[in-house]
This record gives C-alpha cells, sequence and structure tokens, in this order.
C-alpha cells in the first residue's frame, strides 16, 4: 500500500465518522426534531449516534478482516 493509498484511506474514515458521529446527529437535533420535548431529542439523537458509531466500528473491523485497511 503506498503513502498516497494510505492516506486516501484514512481520510475517508475519518470523513465517515466526523459526519456520522458529530454533523448528523446535530442535523437530527436541529432539523426534524427542533419541537420535541427534550427527553425524546436526546433519545433519537443518542440512538442515531450510536448506530453511526458501532457500525463504523462493525466497519472497520469489517474491512481490516478483508484486507481492505
Amino acid at each position: 500500500m503506498t503513502w498516497m493509498n494510505a492516506t486516501v484511506r484514512a481520510l475517508v474514515i475519518v470523513f465517515y465518522f466526523v459526519v456520522a458521529t458529530v454533523w448528523l446527529p446535530d442535523f437530527v437535533l436541529r432539523g426534524p426534531l427542533a419541537d420535541s420535548p427534550s427527553l425524546v431529542r436526546d433519545g433519537i439523537v443518542l440512538a442515531v449516534w450510536t448506530v453511526a458509531l458501532a457500525g463504523g466500528i462493525y466497519g472497520l473491523r469489517r474491512f481490516q478482516r478483508q484486507g481492505v485497511i
């Protein structure tokens, strides 16, 4: 694997985690759930964040087993 290839893969991983665990929960919190009660908003945003984080970790492990990363 070349340095350029490794750099691109690392940037893709960082981009995923930033979008999935920072931007998406914030978007859900401020967008569709803006008028919901705080307990409902917090619960849904926590679920979105947890699924995004778990999916990212699962994807990293799967790609590692396949030799992609």
